[in-house]
Order: C-alpha cells, then sequence, then structure tokens
C-alpha cells in the first residue's frame, strides 16, 4: 500500500499464491494465526520461541506499520475489517480479470510466424484498468521477460495511442509498439548482437 500497489498487488498476499507461468504454488498455512498462537506453536513443536529484538526497533517500516495498525484499531480499522476490506478487493480483481481476457480473447489476433499480436480499436474501449492489464500482459508474453515495464511508462503508451501521438514504432519492455491505421502491433524488440 505505501509503494503504490494496484489492486494485483495488494490481493497477492494470502494463504496461497500461485504463479500460473511456472506453476509454483506458495502456501502460507499459518498467516491467519494470532502471535499469541504462533508462539505456542513454536513452544510446542520446536520447543522454544525467538524474541527478536528487532521487532521493536522502529528503524524498520514493518514496525512502523504495526504501530500504526494498533493506533488504526484504535479509530476502528481492526484486523477483521481490513480481512474483509481484502476479500472484497479479491472479489473485484476476479472481475477485472475476467474482462481482462476477454478483452484479449475479442480483441486481439495472434500471428505465429511474426510472435507479435494486433491490437484492434476496441481493444482500447474498455476501462483504464483492464486495459492496462491487458497490454501489460501482451507485451510480457511477447518479450518473454518475467517482468513488464514500470506502470507509468505503461500508463504513459496507453495514453499516447488513445490520443493518436505515436507517429513511429516505439519500444518499451523489449516490445516494439505501432500504430497502424485503426490497429496497434506489437512485436518483440529485435536484440542487438554484436
Amino acid at each position: 500500500l505505501l509503494r503504490g500497489s494496484g489492486l494485483k498487488g495488494l490481493t497477492s498476499f494470502g494463504k496461497t499464491s500461485e504463479y500460473k507461468k511456472n506453476g509454483i504454488k506458495i502456501l502460507r498455512p499459518l498467516i491467519n494465526l494470532e502471535k499469541k498462537e504462533l508462539i505456542y506453536l513454536s513452544n510446542k513443536v520446536f520447543n522454544f520461541f525467538v524474541k527478536d529484538p528487532s521487532n521493536l526497533n522502529e528503524n524498520f517500516k514493518r514496525i512502523r506499520i504495526r504501530n500504526l495498525m494498533e493506533n488504526l484499531k484504535k479509530e476502528g480499522l481492526d484486523k477483521k475489517k481490513l480481512k474483509l476490506t481484502i476479500r472484497n478487493l479479491k472479489d473485484s480483481n476476479q472481475s477485472i480479470n475476467f474482462y481482462v481476457k476477454k478483452n484479449i480473447d475479442q480483441n486481439t489476433k495472434f500471428f505465429n510466424k511474426k510472435n507479435a499480436f494486433i491490437l484492434n480499436k476496441f481493444f482500447f474501449d474498455q476501462s483504464h484498468e483492464v486495459i492496462f492489464r491487458s497490454l501489460s500482459f501482451l507485451m510480457k508474453l511477447i518479450s518473454g521477460k518475467h517482468y513488464v515495464a514500470r506502470g507509468k511508462s505503461v500508463n504513459d503508451l496507453i495514453e499516447k495511442i488513445k490520443l493518436n501521438k505515436i507517429s513511429t514504432k516505439v519500444t518499451l519492455g523489449g516490445c516494439f509498439v505501432e500504430k497502424i491505421n485503426e490497429t496497434v502491433l506489437i512485436s518483440r524488440e529485435k536484440s542487438s548482437k554484436t
């Protein structure tokens, strides 16, 4: 939240997280346990519990956030309400993912020989978040990179496309992006090997 995470980032930290590209599933079975329960479990299983003095050091952001959470609890935002909010955000995230998939299925065409996508004009007639996620996903797919370009750069590109301010090929995130009449072509940027 403090780093400006989007909906996707805010909802990714649950009991399980799955990375579909490589099939890795991260399980956090103890995430919902209270500190008292974790101490009890540690003492029962390992016969000891380590009291880390850094857990009181306000030089660490995690400690400042814990202290902030205590103050927010006094204002009525407790863990129960926070969990409810995260659950609601997860539902919203699933809805957006549905429309991202629909946008890609209905408004793009993949050319295998050229490893390129053509986006029709309706691709950009969606909500901003759907366009942003759709475009980011396609660029990541085409470039073969693990991470896509920074969000600000993708937002700037979307703005330029919508305002017809792209006159030549633009490079971003390992991709060429080119506006051709009413369509946009995304292809892999050729790596220059010397």
